[in-house]
Parts: C-alpha cells; sequence; structure tokens
C-alpha cells in the first residue's frame, strides 16, 4: 500500500485511555529522535517490540527478526495492550509504540529507508498510526497537503514519503504508532472493517490561504540573523507557516535552501545543505 491513507476506525474509550497514559507519565519515555524537532519533545514509549526488548526507542538499534512481544510498559497499559491484540494481527508486528508531541515540528524528512539492508520479509513496510488524544492544533503535512487525523481513525502512513508533524500548541497530541513487516494483503494486519481511502480523505485535508509575496520575502529577510544558535528556531517559523499558509510546493526545503543561499555564514550555509541530505537523501543506520 504505497499511499498514506485512512483504511478504518476502532472505538477508543476516552477513560482508558486515560488511565493508561496517566501510568504511562511514570514511566521512562524516549527522546531518541530529538534531532528531528524544532520546538518541545517528540518522546515514545515502546510497548511491542522484537523480543520484547522496551530498549531505548531508537529503531535501527533493535534486532530485527526475531519475533516481538509485548515489552515491560506494554504490561502495564492494559487498555493500549488489548487495543493492539484485538484490532491488529501481532503475529506480523514489528515495534508499537506511544508517540507524545506538543508545541513542535518536525524537519520534513523520510522514514524506514535507514532499513533497506534488512530483509523484506522482517524489516519495517508498513507503518501505522492510531490517534488516541489530539488536538485541533495537530497535523501533518504530505507533498502540500495539511491534514489532520482523528481519534480512533487508523492510517496507513508512507513513511518513505517527504513528511512532517506538527502540534502548534502546548496541549500534547499522543498517538499509537505500529510498524508491521510486508504481507502480500494489506488487510491481513487488522482485525477491523478494512476500507481504504486510496490517499488522504478531502474532509481531513487543512485550507490554507496562500502564501504571499510579501510573506515569503519577510521570511527570507532572516537569512543575515541565523546563525548556530537559532537556526533551529528559524527553521520552526518556516515550518510553521507551512501548516498555516499554502506555499506551494516543496515550501519548506526550497525556502530552507533559499536562506542557505542568502546567508553570509558559510557554517549556516553548509548547515543547511547537510541537514537537507540527511533528511531527504543520504539517509544511512
Amino acid at each position: 500500500m504505497a499511499r498514506t491513507q485512512r483504511v478504518g476506525h476502532v472505538d477508543i474509550d476516552e477513560s482508558a485511555v486515560g488511565t493508561d497514559l496517566e501510568a504511562a507519565s511514570q514511566l521512562v519515555f524516549s527522546e531518541a529522535y530529538s534531532d528531528y524537532l524544532c520546538g518541545g519533545p517528540w518522546k515514545s514509549l515502546m510497548v511491542w517490540s522484537s523480543d520484547g526488548n522496551s530498549g531505548d526507542g531508537l529503531i535501527t538499534n533493535y534486532e530485527h527478526g526475531k519475533r516481538s512481544s509485548v515489552t515491560k510498559y506494554g504490561e502495564q497499559l492494559p487498555y493500549v495492550r488489548n487495543l493492539i491484540e484485538s484490532n491488529f494481527n501481532t503475529e506480523h508486528l514489528n515495534f508499537a509504540r506511544l508517540a507524545v508531541m506538543s508545541d513542535s515540528v518536525t524537519m520534513p524528512h523520510r522514514d524506514l529507508l535507514e532499513l533497506s539492508d534488512i530483509p523484506e520479509e522482517v524489516r519495517n513496510t508498513n507503518r501505522v498510526h492510531v490517534p488516541l488524544v489530539t488536538t485541533e492544533e495537530a497535523f501533518f503535512t504530505q507533498a502540500n497537503d495539511v491534514y489532520r487525523m482523528h481519534v480512533g481513525e487508523v492510517w496507513f502512513f508512507d513513511a518513505s514519503r517527504v513528511h512532517s508533524a506538527g502540534v502548534l500548541s502546548p496541549e500534547p497530541r499522543t498517538h499509537l504508532i505500529l510498524d508491521f513487516c510486508w504481507v502480500e494483503d494489506e488487510s491481513d494486519l487488522v482485525r477491523f472493517d478494512f476500507r481504504p481511502t486510496g490517499g488522504i480523505p478531502g474532509e481531513r485535508i487543512r485550507e490554507r490561504a496562500p502564501l504571499t509575496e510579501k510573506e515569503r520575502e519577510e521570511i527570507l529577510a532572516l537569512a543575515p540573523v541565523i546563525d548556530a544558535d537559532n537556526i533551529r528556531d528559524v527553521f520552526g517559523i518556516v515550518i510553521k507557516k507551512h501548516y498555516r499558509k499554502d506555499g506551494g510546493d516543496n515550501f519548506i526545503w526550497d525556502t530552507l535552501d533559499e536562506l542557505g543561499r542568502r546567508s553570509q555564514d558559510e557554517n549556516v550555509r553548509s548547515k543547511i545543505q547537510e541537514l537537507h541530505r540527511f533528511f531527504l537523501m543520504e539517509r544511512s543506520a
């Protein structure tokens, strides 16, 4: 299944989710992917993994190919565990994580490419998102679409395409993220009514006013002030603007690249080029 799309819905017990998340708040979340962020944290808690190892949260650091099972953290979250076992075929499940994000945006990037050397039959191939708690200010973007996922919706997520996530408020968003190995028929991964939408449903896409040329130049006018201390802050400004205004295809990276070209600081220019390569092109384990 090559594209990001909603494939179904599961019922979410808000009270039971709250109980599990309160218990989870006492556990040790990983911030392994903090280098992807501009703003607050993106924290994850491994509840299902290869050999039941809770690990450090960095997917490349787990031994792929071992039979996966619930972790010591998942054992303490009975509702989340039941949600997984009741609605998904755990025979094909490699990993399941709680992912909590607030007041932050991620750099536009690709995932899963770093796993390409792992045999297809055991590596993460199908990524699924299930929002457990969300907010009106929680978004995703892919290509030039900005969209929302609602609580209980099940989304197949094409992480190999350039994407970003953003929560533009202090109110946290919590998703259950599941990674499955390759199967011939993706409907075999689920135990609910499988209804792919064929893409991002139009009613989930956020309408944005066009970015004006004046606004574009105001952003590019930041080039002279970018330095090592504030480069992530400026990146955050650009990415957040994308969630609010339509700057056209590839607005974020085109803008970041142009900021680099306009900068008089060689270190800034080289850093932006380095990050562009890392997040989009030259990913490695």
